[in-house]
């Protein structure tokens, strides 16, 4: 999996042109097509609330592994077929969104010293535009069965026995997620990013096998987890200082526990791989008055000041 996501990745997040300094349309300051529509002259933010949330499924490899070995008390063949299976379950995660518009000085210097360039051509003066993270809990669960096959001598099977057995985690999880834009038509922009998320277990199952003289390795995956993620989705424009992205993101490499950089959770005999599909609501804020609304010039001002004291 991680041969496929993560060459992907690296022609998502950095082949892309990007809509370079259009990333100003955020804050209102800079209207361009970002803003197109009726006139809005609220001025906002570049900071604002994000609220991300949606169903996650479990990917599985290793589908029918085998296990074969002796039977201790009859000295002979048994194997055990392990069988796993993905889950539905859910997340929310809430927190803010903060965009960056100002250019990179460094890669501003780059790309002017040679303007046929990677870096002026693709990443121009933003290597991400918007970083995001966020609080919340991720509930994740999977499916394992195991066929518990018995020989003779002769090594032909004599019998099977199958056991069954699902599981389902409850994550406390901090997520920190930087991505990059690309406009792909009116109010769209496709979103690609990388980022990192904390998991602790805080709604543990069981722990302890299921299957009955089992010769198949078991690991239960330790509570605290860090991973690594990747982010795709599509942004759309509500309104100005309003957006939507309709995406997902998965983990592409585990840093604790390493298990040998997979992005999994361990549980009885198998990998489990959490996608999540990712529906995101970012609401910038407004940015206070300074003063009072009242008339633009002094003079105005002060004949508003001679009506209000004569009535």
């Amino acid at each position: 999996m991680k041969n496929l996501i993560i060459p992907s990745l690296v022609i998502l997040s950095l082949g892309f042109p990007t809509f370079g300094q259009k990333t100003r349309d955020f804050t209102g300051k800079s209207r361009g097509d970002f803003f197109g529509g009726a006139r809005d002259y609220r001025e906002i933010t570049k900071n604002g609330l994000q609220i991300s949330f949606g169903p996650n499924f479990t990917l599985v490899k290793g589908k029918d592994t085998r296990y074969e070995g002796t039977d201790a008390s009859t000295n002979r063949p048994i194997a055990d077929v392990i069988d796993p299976a993905g889950s539905v379950g859910a997340f929310i995660n809430v927190g803010m969104a903060h965009y960056r518009l100002k250019p990179s000085r460094i890669l501003e210097s780059i790309g002017k010293k040679n303007p046929d360039g990677f870096i002026a051509k693709r990443i121009k003066s933003n290597l991400w535009h918007r970083f995001d993270w966020g609080l919340g809990f991720d509930y994740i669960g999977g499916k394992e069965k195991t066929t518990h096959e018995l020989y003779n001598p002769f090594n032909e099977l004599t019998g099977a026995e199958e056991s069954r057995s699902s599981f389902y985690n409850g994550y406390l999880t901090a997520r920190f997620t930087a991505d990059r834009f690309r406009k792909i038509g009116d109010d769209w922009h496709l979103e690609t990013g990388l980022g990192f998320n904390a998991n602790y277990n805080i709604l543990s199952a069981e722990k302890a096998g299921y299957a009955p003289s089992s010769i198949a390795p078991q690991k239960f995956q330790k509570d605290f987890m860090i991973q690594m993620h990747t982010h795709v989705g599509f942004n759309y424009r509500v309104k100005k200082g309003d957006y939507l992205t309709f995406g997902f993101y998965m983990p592409i490499l585990g840093l604790y526990e390493m298990n040998k950089l997979k992005p999994t959770i361990q549980w009885h005999s198998s990998n489990y791989y959490p996608a999540h599909l990712q529906v995101k609501w970012i609401h910038h804020f407004t940015k206070k008055q300074k003063g009072c609304n009242t008339p633009g010039t002094e003079e105005d001002r002060k004949k508003n000041q001679e009506y209000l004291q004569n009535n």
